[in-house]
């Protein structure tokens, strides 16, 4: 078996013991996510999204799972029912429905728990929370991943389109092959300070830094910036809030999709220290949705800023 596969089903398993409660349709493309984090697939979340949709389309295949359990994760991540499933359920007598593109919308297990849905696109639900109407598709990996809002965090941002997911262009081998550039990094802040509407003195100090790192190249290597990106990170975590009033961001999502950046947009062995600690902070978290206030994360860019370059500190 290949390891692509391996990959995916313990993706599975892993999401599976999360929803296994869950009645109403999950966000599949949510959950391949938070699961690359979780289990350090080294890919990009789109292709573990691609590739735990292909194990599902062939359900039947799938190692470790009950027929029942099979249903449910077709169900919850509306799935077409393939024929091969179809004929277990008839020769056991279940009773289920199906919709117009064959997938699930109602079923009744042995133990005569009721499931019942409607599949579509704009209603879904993450960890058992109902999401906001479909966003505008993110731009993360290339991969059109939906990105979507708690219905009643009124002031949570959303993350969408954050970052430029333009990969940084290569660099001379021989001179810089164990550096990143300051500049290619200043850009993906200048964007994310005017996205997540940042203060103009912030957004200024960032518009300064880029027209003068553009001239100087400053650059540091790999290793320092993964130390110091480490510490940061922390740091945010540690001062996240479990409530927030204000413009604050989930906290989780937040790290994914800066997890998501950092691999295409840098080798995955060079930013293989950021790449843990995403890791590590995220299962710290685990379940619990934690947010972080627009100040705060502004506060800790710039003293990550500050350690990274002398010419950030000289931009005020």
């Amino acid at each position: 078996m290949s390891k692509r596969m391996d990959s995916s089903e313990d993706a599975i398993r892993f999401i599976y013991t999360r929803i296994k409660d869950f009645k109403n349709p999950e966000h599949l493309e949510m959950w391949a996510e938070w699961a690359k984090i979780q289990i350090g697939y080294k890919k990009p979340a789109h292709a573990l999204y691609n590739a735990i949709l292909r194990r599902l389309q062939k359900i039947e295949k799938l190692r470790g799972f009950t027929l029942k359990e099979k249903a449910h994760l077709l169900f919850t991540f509306s799935v077409p029912l393939s024929l091969a499933i179809a004929e277990e359920l008839n020769k056991e007598n279940w009773t289920y429905d199906l919709d117009e593109k064959q997938r699930i919308k109602f079923f009744t297990t042995e133990e005569g728990v009721v499931y019942k849905a409607i599949h579509t696109k704009s209603e879904k639900w993450f960890k058992g929370v109902k999401l906001n109407d479909k966003q505008n598709t993110s731009d993360i990996d290339g991969c059109g991943i939906e990105t979507a809002r708690v219905q009643d965090d009124s002031h949570q941002m959303d993350l969408h389109d954050v970052f430029d997911t333009e990969t940084i262009p290569e660099q001379n081998e021989s001179e810089n092959s164990q550096k990143i550039s300051l500049h290619q990094w200043i850009l993906q802040i200048e964007k994310f300070a005017n996205k997540l509407q940042m203060s103009e003195e912030f957004q200024t100090k960032a518009k300064k830094a880029v027209v003068v790192l553009s001239e100087t190249d400053e650059i540091v290597p790999y290793r320092d910036f993964n130390d110091i990106f480490r510490v940061c990170l922390r740091s945010i975590t540690r001062d996240s809030q479990r409530i927030e009033h204000g413009p604050s961001l989930n906290l989780q999502k937040l790290l994914m999709q800066i997890g998501d950046h950092l691999e295409k947009s840098f080798e995955y062995e060079s930013m293989r220290g950021a790449m843990e600690v995403i890791r590590e902070e995220c299962e710290k978290l685990g379940e619990e949705v934690r947010k972080i206030s627009i100040n705060t994360l502004q506060t800790k860019i710039d003293a990550m800023m500050s350690l990274l370059s002398k010419t950030w500190a000289e931009c005020v």
